[in-house]
């Protein structure tokens, strides 16, 4: 019975399962697809995007102005009173109703010198009804309507300080570089999650084969022990031994089905497709020649790496907001310009129009200078500039220390390529030897077992250039994400 069953598992095959729905990917796809049509890629070139947006619309006020229009809805009020009201001569029960409405539209443009002006239309328009008091302290009520609309023009200009408009610019200025840096980082993190992926799959594509002819080969040999213990060339120990290794050869091939099937899920979420579907990977091409050119390539531009480019961003934040710092704390002032003219009407019951004009203009110079405040002041200076010296340094690390980590991106993308080439002739050696197994497997003249391992030998030294393909795309991703595009 315990040898029937052995038998029956010696000669099991476990068959692989395709789909009829399955996506065909290149890498180049792949990252593709993952850098424009994922959400996470949507995300990355969002935020810059926002950032753009932010600094356009900042810059773009200094040319034209943002313009807002505002209102309210019309406010009614009804207030009663016992009291004494226009000369009466003894307390009564007054009344009286306001029905009131405004809106205006305000234009707001920040001027190049670093001041900002300020334009505003209003409308304004009241009603109200109250009681009058005539002969012989009666009263009547009045209905009056007052219409009014002005211009007002309102200049606002620092003196002896630096400009908040342009402060604030010039950050969102850097605000930008800064985001641009952070997208290519961001890229550069997603490209390698996809390559890691990617190259997952196609290793593990690879495994399957590998299991499957390691499972063939333990069969073979599982049929040929089992043959030989039958005859009493071999002991039942000996062919336990052999029936173990064909177990662990089909717990290796299920191990590694499993495994490339959670690997391709795990691609197609990363690249927002339906889990569900299968993915076919086609193995990517070497396209870069590392020669000294390229090399030197590299090494030259150091300075647009992004760790440089970063810092020096920093840097320039930093001593801007030293130098804000230091002059806000200091004599400061503004000037304040303003000119209003309005005109409306105002017009009661039994009563002739009456024109209002309302015009008025005024100029204030206003200066600051502080004399003592505990040192709050001094301290605040202290500590920004204590800022900026620190990010000064960081920059002037960062700059000694990017050509050598580019020499070391470099090298170590140099030593990817030439180990590429030299697993690239073991490949070729091992296919040909592949070829002449095939050959004198089809004269006859070896068995399968022998032939499956040649194949074997094939499949792990391909295996061995897969997972150096995927180092040396690894390490020229890393490389090229380095530098500002």
């Amino acid at each position: 019975m315990r040898l029937g069953m052995i038998m029956g598992l010696a000669f099991l095959v476990v068959l692989p399962v395709g789909s009829a729905f399955a996506v065909e990917l290149t890498l180049s796809d792949a990252l593709d697809i993952a850098l424009h049509n994922t959400s996470r890629g949507s995300i990355i070139e969002g935020r810059l995007s926002v950032a753009q947006q932010t600094y356009q619309a900042r810059r773009t006020n200094f040319y034209f102005p943002e313009v807002s229009i505002n209102g309210e809805l019309p406010a009614y009020s009804e207030v009663q009173d016992y009291r004494f009201y226009g000369g009466l001569a003894e307390k009564q029960l007054i009344q009286t109703t306001d029905l009131g409405f405004n809106s205006y539209i305000r234009a707001k443009q920040s001027l190049i010198t670093g001041g900002e002006l300020n334009i505003t239309a209003n409308l304004t328009r009241k009603d109200e009804e109250y009681p009058i008091a005539g002969q012989n302290s009666s009263l009547r009520d009045i209905t009056e309507t007052r219409e009014e609309g002005f211009f007002r023009f309102e200049l606002s200009q620092p003196l002896l300080q630096p400009s908040d408009a342009k402060n604030d610019l010039y950050n969102k200025s850097d605000d930008l570089g800064l985001a641009r840096l952070t997208q290519l980082e961001q890229q550069a993190e997603l490209k390698t999650e996809v390559v890691e992926a990617y190259m997952g799959v196609l290793r593990l594509s690879l495994a399957e084969s590998l299991a499957a002819d390691k499972l063939r080969s333990a069969q073979l040999q599982a049929g040929i022990d089992s043959s030989k213990f039958a005859d009493g060339v071999i002991s039942e120990e000996e062919y336990l031994e052999s029936v173990s290794a064909l177990l662990d050869a089909e717990l290796a091939r299920f191990e590694a089905e499993t495994n490339a099937g959670e690997q391709r899920r795990q691609l197609a979420l990363l690249l927002d497709i339906d889990p569900s579907r299968e993915i076919t990977v086609a193995e990517p091409q070497v396209d870069l020649e590392l020669n000294e050119a390229l090399r030197a390539n590299y090494v030259s531009n150091w300075e647009q790496s992004v760790t440089v480019q970063r810092a020096r961003y920093e840097y320039e934040k930093a001593e801007r907001a030293a130098g804000y710092s230091a002059s806000s704390h200091g004599l400061n002032g503004d000037l304040e310009v303003s000119y209003s003219f309005g005109r409306g009407t105002i017009d009661t019951d039994d009563q002739p129009d009456d024109p209002i004009k309302t015009n008025s203009w005024g100029v204030a110079l206003n200066f600051t200078y502080p004399l003592w405040d505990g040192g709050a002041s001094s301290a605040a200076v202290q500590a920004s500039r204590l800022e900026a010296e620190q990010s000064r340094l960081e920059m002037v690390r960062a700059e000694k220390s990017a050509r050598g980590e580019i020499i070391n991106l470099v090298n170590r993308l140099d030593v990817s390529y030439r180990r590429l080439d030299i697993v690239r002739q073991q490949i070729t050696l091992a296919k040909n030897r592949l070829d002449i197994a095939q050959s004198r497997l089809d004269d006859g003249q070896i068995s399968e077992l022998t032939f499956l391992e040649s194949r074997i030998s094939y499949l792990e030294t391909k295996d061995k250039y897969l997972e150096e393909l995927k180092t040396f795309l690894l390490n020229r991703i890393e490389l090229d994400g380095t530098f500002v595009g």
